[in-house]
């Protein structure tokens, strides 16, 4: 693996740990949100970043559909500025 990359650790629905590679970390509005993928996958997840009451990261997946389509729009629109 390549050295500077980070990662975190989920728990999957089946109780398994997976580890994850974040691609990014940004917010919109007030509420952030983080690109992960599969570190064997080329195709990234974004979930919502919300915090416990010691302030550890808790990565939620997004259901409302309306909220994910503006935020891939604004991840796209960034990745785009980047490249």
């Amino acid at each position: 693996m390549m050295e500077g990359k980070e990662y975190v650790e989920l728990i999957n629905d089946e109780g398994q740990i997976e580890k994850l590679e974040i691609l990014a970390v940004f917010h919109l509005d007030t509420q952030e949100y983080a690109v992960l993928r599969y570190p064997d996958s080329d195709e990234g997840m974004i979930y919502r970043v919300e915090r416990d009451d010691n302030q550890k990261p808790l990565f939620v997946m997004i259901e409302d559909d309306k909220e994910l389509e503006e935020v891939i729009e604004i991840y796209e629109a960034m990745a785009d500025e980047i490249i």
